[in-house]
């Protein structure tokens, strides 16, 4: 049984992601239910677009155009996978993981590009709060760490260290030196 480009095409919609081919020109040749959801377009709005000029933050779109030229004359290969930024109908940016191939004629000459994607927008913003997070944390084990340096070693390890530092410095304020601090500093090990 031979499948025709119909069949093809109705198959293609159902995949989860993101599939784009983008001819030597620049223009979309392609893209499936899924890429015309994501981007918030009708198919006939996107088929025949520079996806660049269309589709892409205008901050990047010169730089991803000159790769993209380079790549079609040959100069340089194609990067099998990479993120960028997606502009949406609404103008909201969604961060895609492309996965791409270069699609040849019969000589071997690039005639353009299949990509499919997903969208890792939700994933990055998590990956950002969590490397935030753990940011927070080092900092705040650093502050801890440096606020033991002033805190009395007798007070270290109390359960209420609040009362253990008063009673600490009523020590020495009355005795002029805190005997519990020195015991500890005269039993512990030697570095």
């Amino acid at each position: 049984m031979q499948a025709n480009t119909r069949d093809i095409s109705q198959i293609l919609d159902l995949v989860g992601a993101i599939i784009v081919v983008i001819d030597s020109e620049q223009n979309v040749s392609y893209i499936n239910k899924k890429g015309c959801e994501l981007l918030g377009y009708e198919h006939g709005d996107i088929i025949g677009k520079n996806w660049f000029d269309n589709f892409l933050p205008e901050r990047i779109r010169k730089d991803i155009k000159t790769v993209f030229s380079k790549l079609m004359d040959g100069e340089i290969e194609l990067a099998e996978y990479f993120d960028n930024v997606v502009l949406t109908k609404t103008g909201q940016e969604r961060i895609i993981g492309w996965h791409n191939t270069a699609l040849k004629n019969n000589t071997g000459s690039i005639i353009g590009t299949l990509s499919l994607g997903e969208d890792i927008t939700e994933r990055r913003k998590m990956d950002s709060l969590r490397d935030q997070r753990i940011q927070e944390l080092q900092d705040k084990v650093m502050e801890l760490m440096s606020m033991k340096m002033h805190i009395p070693i007798c007070s270290w390890d109390k359960k209420d260290m609040k009362t253990a530092i008063n009673s600490h410095y009523h020590r020495i304020s009355t005795e002029g030196k805190c005997a519990e601090c020195l015991r500890i500093l005269r039993t512990a090990p030697k570095i």
